[in-house]
């Protein structure tokens, strides 16, 4: 959807675009940080949500070339602006939503410095929730499994994950209809966006093993950023860290709220011996992440030496 602007405003427009429905959590987002930033009547947002400019991958190439100005990204996309946030989705890294908030909060200026060289600024950064494995099929051993096409971790996924399941890369505006036609019969995603985006309808079933915390945040061209007064900057800028950590915040009770209602109505995959050989091909899919590019393994030694300081504090 698109929210228009006053058409004799003559002021700065910025152009905004993410993949979340309107209804989500994230959409709500994006209005709220609208309403923010337009209120010095300096500047103007124009928000497009769903498919409206495509996929992150089309929301990416439309910020370079500058038909877009800001974005609300997953890590899929943002990891085509700077590959050091892939760090985050690494398999079997976080071993509570605690341990994320704490290493995150920490890192976060200096992930936002490494935005900052590429050309942008990186406002805010949260988590979307654990990532699970669910299915449409009653054996979910050998089905169709969707991976999203086009990010390290995908392709990670792609050939640590054949012969326990059948890849099909695609993009994420595909995999409502593929569900709904067969060509996928099971997905990566976290309890509440297999709910925003309409595909927990065909879920009859899930793995119950918590593979990595998935994460997105805004990103906004740094030449557009510079253009917006500095005291909306300085009040935008404050406004959409503290709104995004808000929206975690609930994101964290809805995830809960979300697999309670879930797990009433699908069945628990649990065979002890398939679990471990997917519990393997993860510990596979890390090493391939990490090793995949120089900047996410920088990257990730800074996560895991603020994870040790974390859990040694803990013993």
């Amino acid at each position: 959807m698109l929210l228009l602007v006053n058409l004799f405003f003559v002021g700065l427009t910025v152009k905004f675009a993410s993949i979340a429905p309107e209804g989500s959590f994230w959409y709500d987002m994006a209005l709220k940080i609208k309403q923010e930033l337009e209120k010095d009547q300096t500047t103007k947002i124009v928000v497009y949500s769903g498919t409206a400019m495509g996929d992150e991958a089309d929301i990416v190439r439309k910020l370079r070339i500058g038909q877009l100005h800001a974005a609300g990204l997953t890590s899929h996309g943002l990891e085509m602006i700077s590959p050091e946030i892939r760090a985050y989705d690494i398999p079997l890294v976080f071993n509570s939503w605690e341990e994320f908030f704490e290493v995150r909060t920490k890192l976060f200026p200096e992930l936002a410095r490494r935005y900052e060289k590429k050309g942008y600024k990186l406002l805010s950064h949260f988590a979307i929730g654990f990532v699970y494995i669910f299915s449409k099929s009653e054996n979910i051993w050998g089905s169709n499994l969707w991976v999203w096409i086009g990010d390290t971790l995908a392709e990670a996924q792609a050939k640590e994950l054949q012969g326990i399941f059948k890849i099909v890369p695609l993009q994420i505006i595909d995999v409502l209809q593929a569900l709904a036609t067969g060509i996928v019969d099971t997905v990566f995603n976290t309890f509440y966006a297999l709910h925003a985006l309409q595909w927990s309808k065909f879920i009859k079933s899930y793995i119950p093993m918590p593979q990595y915390i998935y994460s997105a945040g805004i990103v906004v061209r740094k030449d557009v950023w510079d253009k917006i007064p500095e005291e909306t900057r300085r009040r935008g800028e404050k406004f959409i860290l503290e709104n995004s950590l808000s929206v975690e915040e609930g994101i964290v009770k809805l995830e809960k709220q979300t697999q309670e209602e879930l797990s009433k109505r699908v069945r628990v995959e649990n065979d002890p011996r398939k679990i471990e050989e997917l519990k393997n091909a993860l510990e596979k899919i890390k090493k391939r992440v990490i090793e995949s590019n120089s900047e996410i393994k920088d990257f990730y030694v800074l996560i895991e030496k603020e994870l040790k300081e974390i859990r040694s504090r803990k013993k």
